[in-house]
């Protein structure tokens, strides 16, 4: 290797996230697309010699590249192309009604209209929508409306009519529809079995399709410094486009794909993994939301009467199967679980898989595990089971966890991020995007204080330390994925992603993490972001 091959780094405070470093390093050398030093500026600069690039980082902060270990971004690029009826664009169920309403008058008659981000819990209405208020904004277009949850839509009459849905029609096994006190169906359908009643319940979804979605939601996580991600939810278009970026160089960040159920066998066999594109497994989604009553709860919701504890998207014996089948394959499973009722059968599920074919490779994982109880957490260590964390849900939604839906003792633990720690297990954080924006920081600074949008510290005891949270993005996100060869850390060997701050995370005292600034963001040696 020449010289003139390597770029080194200097005037920096490095965080290497990296086992046995003492001190803050000030730089690093690159060279291959993998760091091969990292020290003091005398160390790297007799290294890189006379002929090689030498960057004056100016004092700024280095820490390994952010993992983003659950998000949806070629879901989210589609979205972003419906109209916005998250809270912060309309506040009220009127004005979503109004911009439903413009959106129809540049429209062709008949065609779909859709929109993303409603959150019953937060317009100022505080209730859902029904059918009868989508026929306002328009009786000639299809209308649906997507919950912020992901986990339940609301349609107008001509939706409902193409999704066959009346009083006759049962509840789909492990869907719901959410009908009025005479049993006529109000337009809300719950849950993927009852979504995709409606034909145009996936966005649609063709590989040019995917691929314009994913380098609109690239462009936004490449500012943020996320270097790698996990598509938690990849079915075969979406699976097409990512390769067709992957071989046109456009796919700048590194992708981990869980395909959809089923899909290994459709695709009959995947090519090798590359540079930028590995698969990760398999994801399954066992069960809902707590805010739409719909995650399987060992005890019942708070606001309901104390007579419902949600349910199970997947039937357990199902569940039990399914698991099974991948285990017996090697494959890794991702487990959506949101209540602690789901995720008891998710462990089950794991152990009895685990039993029946000890030999095969673990590394399975739970998604978001918002009631996450301290037996389970001992239960998970035993069966080596990692949780990738959604605590973003303590900012938007802990307020009305502990006063509505769960009540002050379950509500207070959401997100047990200090227990997980202390317990040892695999962890990481993440944002779900688009249910909450990609914002590594902030959901890092989430962690660290747990304040709610409201303004409350929402369980203290829950609290970790900013190195905790910052590892929850970079070398326990790389653990939680097996990827700890190559990811997470500044250290010789290692991938060269790195992210550059005006700020540092790991400064003493009270920091706000989320007022941060992503200076650049760098995969493989290579500048994919500069502000």
């Amino acid at each position: 290797m020449s010289n003139r091959d390597l770029r080194a780094y200097v005037n920096g405070r490095i965080h290497p996230m990296a086992p046995g470093v003492t001190g803050t390093p000030t730089a690093m050398a690159c060279a291959g697309g993998r760091f091969v030093a990292v020290g003091s500026d005398e160390q790297v600069l007799d290294l890189a010699g006379a002929d090689a690039v030498v960057v004056d980082l100016g004092g700024a902060v280095v820490v390994p590249g952010f993992i983003e270990t659950h998000v949806h971004p070629m879901m989210w690029g589609l979205m972003l192309a419906g109209v916005d009826a998250t809270p912060a664009a309309c506040a009220t169920i009127g004005s979503l009604i109004d911009a439903l309403r413009v959106r129809a008058d540049h429209t062709a008659q008949g065609q779909l209209i859709e929109a993303w981000g409603f959150d019953d819990t937060l317009v100022a209405d505080q209730r859902g929508l029904t059918t009868a208020d989508l026929d306002q904004a328009s009786a000639r277009h299809p209308i649906l409306v997507r919950h912020a949850s992901g986990h339940g839509i609301y349609l107008n009459s001509p939706a409902l009519a193409a999704a066959a849905v009346d009083a006759a029609t049962p509840d789909p096994v492990g869907g719901v529809i959410v009908r009025d006190g005479a049993g006529v169906p109000t337009g809300e359908l719950l849950e993927q079995p009852a979504m995709m009643l409606f034909p145009g319940a996936l966005p649609a979804m063709d590989v040019e399709a995917g691929c314009q979605a994913l380098l609109r939601a690239q462009e936004a996580m490449v500012r943020v410094g996320v270097t790698s991600f996990h598509d938690m939810f990849v079915t075969a278009p979406m699976y097409d486009a990512y390769r067709r970026l992957d071989a046109t160089g456009d796919l700048r960040l590194r992708g981990r794909l869980y395909l959809a159920e089923g899909l290994h066998e459709q695709l009959g066999g995947l090519p090798a993994p590359t540079d930028r594109l590995t698969v990760g497994g398999v994801k399954l989604i066992s069960d809902g939301s707590v805010q739409l009553h719909t995650a399987a709860l060992t005890e019942p919701y708070h606001d309901l009467g104390g007579c419902h504890c949600g349910g199970m998207a997947i039937p357990s014996d199902h569940l039990d199967s399914l698991v099974l089948e991948n285990h017996a394959a090697g494959r890794t499973v991702a487990i959506h679980t949101n209540g602690d009722r789901a995720i008891d059968l998710a462990l089950d599920a794991i152990a009895a898989a685990q039993h029946a074919h000890p030999d095969r490779p673990g590394g399975h994982r739970l998604e978001h595990v918002q009631t996450l109880r301290e037996d389970q957490i001992v239960r998970m260590a035993e069966l080596a089971v990692a949780a990738s964390i959604f605590v973003n849900h303590v900012y938007f939604w802990g307020d009305r966890h502990r006063n509505r839906f769960l009540g002050p003792a379950r509500g207070e633990r959401i997100s047990p991020v200090a227990s997980v720690v202390a317990a040892g297990l695999g962890y990481a954080l993440h944002s779900d995007c688009p249910v909450t924006p990609v914002h590594p920081l902030f959901t890092m600074n989430t962690a660290v204080h747990r304040v709610t949008r409201e303004g409350d510290v929402l369980g203290p005891d829950q609290r970790v330390p900013p190195l905790a949270a910052l590892a929850g993005f970079t070398s326990s996100a790389a653990r939680l994925a097996g990827e700890h060869a190559d990811k997470g850390q500044i250290a010789a060997g290692q991938l060269a992603d790195f992210v550059v701050l005006d700020g540092d995370p790991l400064a003493e005292g009270p920091v706000d993490l989320a007022a941060i600034q992503v200076k650049r963001t760098v995969v493989g040696g290579t500048t994919v972001f500069e502000a």
